[in-house]
């Protein structure tokens, strides 16, 4: 089992209040008091949507390369989120765009693992969840829609399969039922790329919405675009309003807005959630956003006019203020690992202990390239991370800023020192020879890096060298993947952590 513990502030909450038209502001004003910012879940949280249960929310958003898979967040308010549960407990390989849907009082994750697609269900969002079934399908970005006991699972590309029964096979292969819509020539995307299908019924129809021009790339790629049709399997008919959101120029905050599901509250307004690269910040990874919608007098949705994705947007739920985003930080007294925790290509609970303020990591690999970090994802465009380390004779250990095996910055202890590792696999001069025992520290300040450590009864060191990690993002590396920070142990024997912190600032050691 694993659990979550701390929270605190995060300070990559920050926006641009733009002006709203009074009337639309007067018509939000409903939807509660107070006012919130995106991002709602800052740092790397792609693909999310959420579904309401009662007065409950729940989501869950691409796991990519990292175990355990499909973390579940609950809400009250749309506004704060805070993880519950993970559905995934191996790794079944990357894993994009899973889609949480409820059918007849059950659940089911529909998602892809090694491009193809498998399904978990469960009685309840937070489980426990039943071990995946392949459907025999090779797609992505799967969804769910019912009419009249008929089950139906949107694809990639226009694509929909009929499922049975009891959602949980494949009674017909996927066939075309989509085309895409068409981009505007000048627009300047990626590719066309129909993808990300998210599926809903109201008032009498069912409302498709794919995203088109591409996940990254250019800044005013990726798009909501909407459809309707009377039933679940088509004709689609496009919205008027396409494209529903979309990035306007490149000098927007949030680029590459797209992936949009909508989810109702309570009270009956309506929002949509969105990922969106933020500019000058791409390293962070895809971040989600939080639009109001309304519904028009013709029956279809959009968000307000002059509503913007940076705008301060009135509250969802009535008397709640926008409270602090997920912290990393961990003091290991729990006997579970913390759901904030995510191994690279692994997951292994006999390779680790945790509790009694230790974590303890048994070495695996013989470099970087070939050991499974433990991760987690954080926002904002500066923070501190710091954690005191004790490795065994032999054992390679250190704090990174991780994008993959082959893209990891960081500062090192082992048997020859303590030394920096800048994101081009070099390793510079090791201080401290000898040295077992080390808290390290790192300070990301705006994407420039410095290293610090500190040996028992000593002071705290900068090393020389500093790193910049403003590349080490999917435009330049691929793999849709963030710059987290992490631990890590390679070689023979085993490393120890105690007391991983993580400060929303640049905190400098004294």
């Amino acid at each position: 089992m694993i659990t979550r513990r701390r929270f605190v502030r995060n300070a990559s909450v920050v926006s641009t209040a733009l002006a709203i038209a009074p009337s639309t502001r007067l018509a939000l004003a409903q939807a509660g008091t107070g006012m919130y910012h995106n991002p709602i879940m800052g740092g790397d949280h792609p693909d999310g949507s959420p579904i309401r249960v009662g007065d409950d929310f729940y989501l869950t958003h691409s796991s990519f390369d990292y175990a355990p898979g499909l973390l579940i967040w609950h809400s009250r308010d749309l506004i704060n989120w805070r993880p519950v549960a993970a559905a995934l407990h191996r790794y079944y390989g990357t894993i994009w765009a899973p889609y949480l849907c409820e059918y007849e009082g059950h659940f089911y994750i529909y998602f892809p693992a090694a491009a193809r697609i498998h399904v978990v269900h469960a009685d309840h969002p937070t489980g426990p969840w039943s071990e995946p079934i392949d459907l025999g399908i090779r797609a992505i970005d799967p969804a769910h829609i019912a009419e009249n006991g008929r089950r139906f699972l949107y694809l990639v590309g226009g694509q929909m399969a009929e499922l049975t029964a009891d959602g949980l096979a494949v009674k017909t292969p996927p066939r075309t039922v989509l085309e895409p819509w068409p981009v505007p020539a000048a627009t300047r995307m990626e590719c066309t790329c129909l993808e990300g299908p998210k599926l809903l019924q109201h008032n009498g129809y069912f409302y498709l919405n794919v995203a088109e021009g591409g996940t990254a790339g250019p800044a005013t790629s990726h798009s909501v675009v909407s459809a309707r049709s009377r039933h679940a399997e088509g004709p689609w008919e496009y919205s008027p309003y396409n494209p529903v959101a979309h990035t306007a120029s490149r000098d927007d905050r949030w680029l590459s807005v797209g992936h949009g599901r909508l989810v109702d509250t309570p009270e009956g307004k309506w929002y949509m959630t969105v990922h969106a690269y933020e500019n000058g910040y791409r390293a962070l990874g895809r971040q989600l956003l939080l639009l109001p919608v309304e519904w028009t007098a013709d029956g279809w949705f959009r968000v307000p006019p002059g509503v913007k994705a940076d705008s301060a947007i009135p509250m969802p739920v009535a008397s709640t203020n926008q409270q602090p985003f997920p912290d990393p930080s961990d003091d290991f007294t729990s006997p579970e690992l913390g759901l904030q925790w995510g191994f690279w290509h692994e997951y292994d609970p006999a390779r680790f202990t945790t509790g009694n303020g230790a974590l303890t990591l048994e070495a695996r690999g013989k470099s970087l390239a070939d050991t499974p970090a433990l991760t987690t994802a954080v926002g904002g465009h500066s923070y501190t991370v710091e954690v005191d380390v004790e490795v065994e004779p032999g054992c390679e250990s250190g704090l990174l800023l991780f994008y993959n095996p082959e893209h990891t910055t960081g500062i090192l202890l082992g048997p020859e020192g303590i030394g920096v590792r800048l994101a081009n696999d070099s390793t510079h001069t090791r201080q401290q020879k000898g040295a077992t025992r080390a808290s390290l520290r790192i300070v990301n300040d705006r994407q420039e890096v410095d290293f610090y450590f500190r040996v028992p009864g000593k002071p705290w060191q900068r090393m020389q060298e500093s790193a910049e990690i403003s590349g080490m993002q999917h435009n330049v590396l691929g793999g849709f993947l963030d710059v987290r920070p992490a631990v890590c142990a390679y070689g023979s024997g085993k490393a120890t952590f105690r007391n991983f912190r993580y400060w929303p600032k640049v905190n400098v050691p004294v």
